[in-house]
């Protein structure tokens, strides 16, 4: 639960504090491109999978088409990519700090969710070595 309240601490802090009038157009492309990943993850998620804590349901399956063929957490993905166009607009080191944390926590929760899954799918070890965490082929 610890790694839900740091992320959407960081989110709201990083939202709350961003710039928007400094925004250039790599961030804007940031954000869109967040938008479409993060539409399609949701599109492609089976909507009983759905889960901000990582645990898994018990009628929890694994999705590996659409947008997950390429990349095992695309949520993640689309929330990464935003915030940094949010950091980005805020040239101030906490925004920067807090930007590090978010990828940290990120990087934390999906080792245990990735660990749960192992356990779960005996394929997900198969899956996990032709797919990237957050960007493709990475």
């Amino acid at each position: 639960m610890i790694y839900v309240v740091i992320q959407f601490s960081c989110i709201i802090y990083l939202i709350l504090n961003a710039q928007l009038e400094n925004l250039a157009t790599l961030e804007y492309w940031l954000l869109a491109i967040a938008v479409v990943i993060g539409l399609m993850a949701v599109v492609n998620m089976k909507p009983r999978n759905l889960n901000i804590v990582p645990t898994l349901k018990n009628q929890h399956q694994l999705v590996v088409k659409g947008i997950y063929h390429y990349i095992r957490h695309p949520m993640y993905t689309s929330v990464l990519l935003s915030c940094i166009a949010f950091t980005l607009s805020n040239a101030h080191y906490l925004a920067q700090g807090v930007m590090l944390l978010l990828v940290i926590n990120l990087i934390l929760k999906s080792n245990l969710e990735e660990k749960l899954l192992t356990q779960r799918f005996d394929t997900y070890q198969d899956y996990r070595n032709k797919t990237g965490r957050f960007l493709p082929f990475l």
